[in-house]
């Protein structure tokens, strides 16, 4: 995508101010890449004032892009408001699940700086070139990934937390360990959203069956080690 159509997608008059008002806070300079992207934002990479690399995810202002937002915001326990006001919540989620993921001790980038759309957080990999996602680099320790995936599941999940899109396609490779990524979709556990913890565990073992991993943990197993039971 030309350069031009990178910023008739994300940069509209609303998310200019925020990048700027980010820039002159030091969070932040010039914006390079894209280095992701996908239909309801942009990931971009920077230098903070400390000359460090960061990561920046715009999510973009557009409708189209956001059409499961209600939805989500219902089951996360709030009410909808004004489209901005739900961008801008759907961003804080984020945010604030990214945060909770990163103090239990998951691999996961560290978050920095959330501002209206936008998010400022650790830059997986080095010198701009961001770390391959894991359906694109296998050469890892298979067993260790599997094991450590699973107990990040239980471990968010027993903290009433589950990253509700978990596949190969959101964590890297990153020095041959897994880093998950991508919380956008992330929910509190309850009644209404075990269904979005199955289906990351079954995301996660049929990854793994079909890289010939054999010691694949039942689905109802690894729900017992969280403590879930169908009277929760």
């Amino acid at each position: 995508m030309t350069k031009s159509k990178v910023f008739s997608h994300v940069f509209d008059e609303e998310t200019l101010r925020n990048v700027n008002k980010l820039q002159g806070d030091g969070y932040i300079s010039n914006l390079l890449g894209p280095i992701g992207t996908g239909k309801e934002s942009y990931v971009f990479y920077s230098r903070d004032f400390h000359d460090n690399i960061v990561a920046v995810k715009i999510h973009r202002h557009n409708i189209d892009a956001f059409k499961s937002i209600p939805a989500y915001i219902r089951l996360r326990g709030r009410k909808s408001g004004g489209f901005i006001k739900q961008i801008n919540d759907w961003t804080r989620f984020e945010y604030n699940f990214l945060s909770k993921a990163h103090n239990l001790g998951i691999n996961a980038p560290e978050p920095i700086r959330c501002y209206e759309n936008i998010i400022v957080m650790q830059f997986i990999g080095s010198e701009g070139n961001t770390a391959k996602l894991a359906i694109k680099d296998s050469d890892f320790n298979v067993e260790r990934w599997y094991t450590l995936l699973t107990k990040f599941i239980v471990s968010m999940a027993k903290n009433g937390m589950i990253h509700g899109d978990l596949s190969p396609y959101n964590i890297l490779n990153y020095n041959g360990e897994p880093f998950i990524i991508d919380f956008s979709q992330a929910l509190k556990l309850s009644s209404l959203t075990i269904n979005f913890l199955v289906r990351d565990i079954t995301n996660i073992n049929n990854w793994f069956l079909s890289l010939k991993y054999k010691n694949i943990k039942e689905t109802k197993d690894i729900l017992e080690e969280v403590g879930w039971k169908d009277d929760n």
